[in-house]
């Protein structure tokens, strides 16, 4: 047995650095865990995201149909309307008035005064109230909203899952060193001990390489 004092600090050394080796592997594997786990959280929030937006497209798309069909239907109304008020035939305009109203009620989400406006134009084809930019907003702003947030949240799951797989391989290679350093533990021939020490510290620093580039 090498009783020496310099074989004495060669097996410290190789017991500090087989204790360092292990918290830093044991600390990275933890982290790689937690990684995962926010990964798996973000990549669930994505996918709900995703289908309420799928969800809330369908609705949006069923109630711009109905706005279109009831602006189409109070079109031909409101040319009654002005058909009548020109013929002087207030009773009959005041009639075709109320069935007006009643068809724009029916719509869901027109801008208030939107129809009027677009009836004061003179109900051109480009520039309806379902097509207006204030229209499209608070019918698919909620949609847009939630695509958004589910492709944001997916990105984030994708690099977390990254940063893990980067852990994972830093783990193999500190693996490695910790094989080398137990080696060097074992081992009383000085020059294989110092050779044996030197690798792993450079496996070790790969390994720590590795881990840093997570970041």
């Amino acid at each position: 047995m090498d009783t020496r004092p310099g074989g004495r600090g060669l097996e410290i050394a190789t017991a500090i650095a087989l204790g360092v080796v292990s918290l830093v592997t044991a600390l990275g594997v933890l982290q790689a865990s937690l990684w995962n786990a926010t990964a798996d959280r973000f990549a669930s929030d994505s996918a709900d995201a995703r289908d309420q937006s799928i969800s809330i497209a369908v609705v949006a798309q069923l109630r711009q149909r109905a706005d279109i069909a009831a602006i189409l239907e109070a079109r031909p109304l409101a040319a009654q309307y002005d058909a009548a008020v020109a013929a002087g035939d207030l009773d009959a305009a005041l009639d075709v008035y109320g069935d007006i109203g009643t068809k724009v009620a029916t719509a869901f989400n027109l801008p208030e005064g939107s129809f009027d406006a677009w009836w004061a134009a003179g109900f051109p084809d480009d520039a309806r109230p379902t097509s207006s930019p204030e229209y499209l907003v608070a019918l698919y702003g909620p949609v847009d909203a939630l695509m958004v947030t589910s492709r944001e949240l997916g990105e984030n799951a994708s690099a977390l899952k990254e940063k893990s797989g980067l852990f994972g391989q830093a783990s193999l290679v500190l693996a490695l060193a910790l094989f080398l350093f137990g080696v060097a533990g074992i081992n009383r021939l000085r020059a294989a001990r110092y050779v044996t020490l030197a690798m792993g510290s450079i496996v070790f620093v790969f390994g720590l390489f590795l881990m840093s580039t997570a970041y």
